[in-house]
């Protein structure tokens, strides 16, 4: 933290503030989903009150209180934007809707408007905001007729305008935020939003290390390292020299934590973290400089082999002495296990003169004295090792499946990564944050779909499709096809299929494609 200065009561900082209007606000508190990082896009707020009003405005109560076929939240933002004029109900509410652009977004505005209005008390204004909030419908009758009549006897607006704005504030005000409560949110999202501009990489190393407290911490770990991806953060798997049992930072760099890979534990963290001091004084050399027969003799032996198989197939034994591909190590293991506690004990100890598991099992047959029967089981080892009976190579799409099946995301490369092809001009990283317009052909695989079907336009009621794509590179969460288009690609179109998008990027600041056509790789 050496040279890190913060000033907690500056909010004026531009750099902290496009990333929240950009909508990369991934891990910042209160707008890390996906539909807190669409709607940062299309308010972008530049205060915060204008961020307290995004992160009411994303509460049910906004998103789902429509007034002329919109929803409250989309009405902020089309008057924000000064596409469409700033209105209110009634001239007399402009004082207290003025700052949310004549839309209803707090509590406290709902209870100066009763009181505005219908000259209720502070007292009868918390009652309405109570009523409204526990949802008991004889309490709001109750409140209701209150309201009318108060405002009767005010005589500021009729009885049908009364009664238009009180449905107004039941349906905004049933899961609205209060103000004080908005700001303080505010306030701690721009400290998030400031640590993940200013300190990325540490960022990124808590968040990641907190995943295991999220419901899903497999697709919390995915979107994160995704994004740090899409922050220029390389998040790598384990390896031999960086064997750490959480997520830990190396420079610029994330290693991936052993006790998030499958079938690793907290039982066989601990095992290593007790082994290798030990045996690297014994080997008079550090983990880096181990050779594949190092680890297998040494690193492999206390370990159960689930966790063994698991970080081979991650790449966590690969090192500056290790070249042997995940698979040929995954082959060799399996002939090593094949061995009794004898026979590898015997390799072991004098294995030192030879390079591979082949030449120690020839000098084993040669000079340990092993019965008829054994012998010929131990012959049978070392000929498959010599013959493998299957291809041990490793290639892109086995390695991220691997990948994903033991940390739940690929980290070495994408299962997209081998596509060449002419047609392809971009990647999704480019897209999502705009270094790419107009037409754009892209190698993906599809995360999700979503169907939904249209409202307007020619045909009301067919079916288009919403998706969320993602390639080595990051994640499109905005890509649209329309029901045209989607009637004559959606067999291509099956989550984890992987199919080149073609298309245009998306007029609107969202980072998005409009894809016309969609070619099966």
């Amino acid at each position: 933290m050496a040279n890190f200065t913060f000033n907690m009561n500056d909010f004026h900082d531009d750099r902290v503030w496009d990333l929240i209007c950009d909508g990369r606000t991934k891990g910042v508190f209160q707008l890390e989903s996906q539909l807190g990082r669409s709607w940062a896009r299309r308010v972008a707020p530049r205060n915060i009150q204008e961020l307290a009003a995004l992160i009411s405005l994303i509460r049910p109560g906004c998103l789902k209180a429509f007034t002329d076929d919109k929803s409250m939240t989309q009405h902020y933002v089309d008057r924000k934007s000064k596409t469409d004029p700033v209105t209110y109900p009634h001239e007399s509410l402009e004082r207290i809707l003025e700052e949310t652009y004549g839309v209803l977004v707090y509590q406290e505005q709902s209870m100066m408007i009763a009181q505005e209005l219908a000259g209720f008390s502070l007292k009868d204004a918390d009652s309405l905001r109570k009523a409204i909030g526990k949802k008991k419908a004889g309490l709001m009758t109750e409140v209701k007729k209150s309201f009318l009549e108060g405002s009767k006897n005010k005589g500021t607006v009729t009885t049908a305008v009364a009664e238009e704005i009180f449905s107004w504030i039941e349906k905004s005000n049933r899961y609205a935020f209060n103000k004080s409560h908005a700001v303080s949110y505010a306030i701690n999202a721009y400290w998030s939003a400031y640590c993940k501009c200013y300190r990325p990489v540490r960022f990124f190393k808590t968040y990641l290390n907190h995943a295991k407290r999220k419901p899903d911490p497999k697709q919390e770990i995915k979107e994160l390292v995704t994004d740090a991806k899409m922050n220029d953060i390389e998040v790598y798997p384990p390896r031999l020299k960086h064997l750490y049992k959480n997520f830990q930072s190396v420079s610029k760099t994330i290693y991936f934590g052993i006790n998030n890979v499958k079938h690793v534990g907290e039982v066989e963290c601990d095992k290593i973290n007790k082994f290798l001091p030990e045996t690297e004084e014994i080997l008079n050399k550090t983990i880096d400089d181990w050779n594949w027969l190092d680890i297998l003799n040494n690193l492999c032996s206390i370990l159960n082999k689930q966790a063994v198989v698991a970080l081979i197939s991650v790449g966590a034994f690969n090192g500056k002495n290790n070249n042997k591909n995940r698979n040929e190590m995954l082959y060799e293991f399996d002939s090593w296990k094949q061995l009794s506690a004898r026979e590898q004990k015997y390799i072991k100890e004098n294995y030192s003169n030879h390079e591979t598991l082949i030449q120690c099992i020839g000098y084993m047959i040669n000079n340990l004295k092993i019965n008829s029967r054994r012998l010929i089981t131990v012959v049978d080892i070392k000929n498959s090792l010599e013959n493998p009976f299957y291809d041990i190579k490793d290639d892109p799409i086995w390695i991220a499946d691997t990948e994903e099946k033991y940390m739940g995301c690929a980290l070495t490369c994408g299962k997209t990564d081998y596509v060449q092809s002419n047609l392809v001009n971009t990647v999704c990283k480019d897209v999502a944050l705009g270094y790419m317009k107009g037409k754009v052909n892209v190698a993906v695989q599809i995360n999700s779909l979503r169907e939904y079907k249209t409202k307007k336009g020619k045909n009301p009621g067919q079916l288009m499709a919403f998706l969320s794509v993602e390639d080595s590179s990051g994640v499109l969460d905005s890509v649209i096809i329309f029901p045209e288009d989607y009637q004559k690609n959606k067999e291509f179109l099956v989550e984890g299929n992987m199919v080149i998008l073609m298309g245009q990027t998306s007029k609107k600041e969202d980072g998005g494609i409009i894809v016309n056509k969609v070619c099966q790789i």
